[in-house]
């Protein structure tokens, strides 16, 4: 029998991770006979990334122009997505905002009030969203005893919820929310099938970071890191993909920092 193809939805696939985990998943399989995946792509901005000249694009769907902290918003995008592909395989929440440090004073309630909406309820909205759609299709769970997984979820975390950066008190607290969403949700939905789990980048090279911290910042931490650089995109994204495939069948609830050894 030929493998099914996947089904999968990545929040903030336009640029950054998200666009990586998208190249990624896309990016031809060594086995031949797997096809490629359908991708639902969920992003805030309104023009759909340039991708990498030979990748499948026949099996992508763009969503422009959504806001993940909007439930009504989130809630049209999934009807969409399901009269489209009734089976959904995995969701990355990768969705987020990471404004610049704000070193020696506080923060504002408007700002701590925008990050926790945009990283906290964001991935909250949409994972939710997801854990409906996949417990109302009733899969089969095979016949192997105990739990077979159907489905998995990867939030975007951060090492920042090991290890607070000065002046990021809002995104730190984003962040470590998040860790705390995904072991809740694994606990909850592991058994009904649904695999949970978290990736913790450190310093990545991606346009979030260039807009949050200064050159001669982002040159200091590459510098102080074991490997001498930052990561990227990509380096995220091959464990993103490890932990939304078959092969993480037996993870749940686990945080995996991706940090080239900077918190050792």
């Amino acid at each position: 029998m030929s493998p099914q193809p996947k089904t999968y939805i990545i929040t903030g696939g336009f640029s950054g991770i998200g666009l990586a985990v998208l190249t990624h998943l896309l990016t031809p399989a060594k086995n031949p006979d797997i096809p490629a995946p359908t991708i639902h792509v969920v992003d805030r901005a309104s023009t759909p990334p340039t991708l990498t000249p030979g990748l499948p694009t026949t099996t992508i769907h763009f969503y422009p122009n959504t806001d993940v902290t909007s439930r009504a918003a989130i809630t049209a995008v999934f009807a969409l997505i399901l009269s489209r592909t009734p089976r959904i395989d995995g969701l990355v929440n990768s969705a987020g905002i990471c404004p610049p440090p704000t070193v020696g004073g506080i923060e504002s309630d408007a700002l701590f009030d925008q990050v926790l909406d945009v990283n906290l309820r964001g991935t909250w909205i949409v994972g939710t969203e997801f854990l409906k759609s996949v417990l109302e299709c009733n899969r089969p769970d095979g016949d192997a005893g105990g739990v077979q997984p159907r489905a998995a979820i990867v939030n975007i975390a951060s090492t920042a919820a090991i290890s607070p950066p000065l002046g990021m008190v809002a995104y730190a607290t984003s962040k470590y929310a998040v860790l705390g969403l995904t072991k809740a949700w694994a606990k909850e939905y592991t058994r009904h099938g649904v695999r949970v789990n978290c990736v913790a980048p450190g310093g990545t090279r991606t346009p979030l970071v260039d807009g949050a911290l200064t050159a001669e910042r982002i040159e200091a931490y590459g510098k102080s890191a074991p490997m001498g650089r930052l990561a990227e995109a990509g380096e995220i994204a091959s464990v993103v993909g490890f932990l939304l495939e078959g092969g993480a069948g037996f993870v749940t609830g686990q945080m995996v920092v991706v940090d080239g050894g900077y918190y050792l």
